[in-house]
């Protein structure tokens, strides 16, 4: 199993799509080769239907997406259902990730766009720039010059999910699942990218986010992890 992800110039994953994936995997406990690649790599190494990543190669299988990844993973190698469980949680991990990507990955990705940008490679920051600024309408610089007075925004939007947690440990109850995955995966991602903190000292997500910390960390030496850049 082989997975493509973005790298920032440190040779980190940085990308919260890719962080899905990753910690589907770990969840599922596969061994995979993470293959590290920047915006230009992309371009070369995939001209069909996938021109971003995450990108997993499962044998001769290419599957590009994160929910099309967790799908696939899903289906052919899940036989317990931990990825979403019963059909209730199925439900509730469709949701998760089309809310984390309409609004929560919106505003986290504008409220860090330049710091985002600064972390990655110098051959790959002038598309970035051009790519996220076309997007944001103004420079990177003006986009996260307003982040402290979105930071409150923010605490609303996350609101569903701490009425989740609140009397279970995870998203999907008991155990991680790929509801807790895609949700982790904005804080994965986030404190690769800045010091700028999201929350709130006393948000009750903390808690939540610590518990996932700790179930990674037990999960990655449970797998083995193959890093290649490419």
């Amino acid at each position: 199993m082989v997975l493509y992800e973005l790298c920032n110039a440190s040779n980190e994953s940085m990308s919260p799509y890719c962080w899905r994936v990753r910690e589907s995997l770990l969840l599922l406990e596969i061994p995979f080769e993470s293959r590290l690649v920047g915006f230009q790599e992309i371009h070369q190494l995939f001209t069909g239907l996938n021109k971003t990543v995450p990108i997993l190669l499962d044998g001769e299988r290419e599957v590009g997406g994160s929910w099309e990844i967790a799908q696939h993973l899903s289906t052919y190698h899940d036989p317990h259902n931990k990825l979403f469980g019963n059909e209730e949680q199925r439900i509730l991990a469709s949701f998760i990730t089309n809310w984390a990507d309409a609004t929560l990955l919106a505003r986290t990705n504008r409220m860090l766009v330049k710091d985002n940008h600064d972390g990655f490679r110098p051959a790959d920051q002038a598309y970035f720039r051009r790519v996220e600024e076309a997007r944001q309408g103004q420079s990177l610089e003006k986009a996260q010059a307003a982040r402290e007075s979105e930071k409150l925004e923010l605490q609303k939007l996350l609101h569903p999910a701490r009425l989740l947690i609140k009397n279970r440990p995870f998203l999907g109850g008991a155990t991680p699942t790929f509801a807790d995955c895609v949700l982790h995966s904005t804080f994965q991602w986030s404190r690769l990218v800045t010091d700028f903190e999201l929350l709130r000292p006393d948000d009750g997500l903390h808690d939540w986010i610590h518990r996932m910390d700790d179930w990674v960390t037990t999960q990655t030496s449970l797998v083995k992890i193959i890093t290649t850049e490419i």
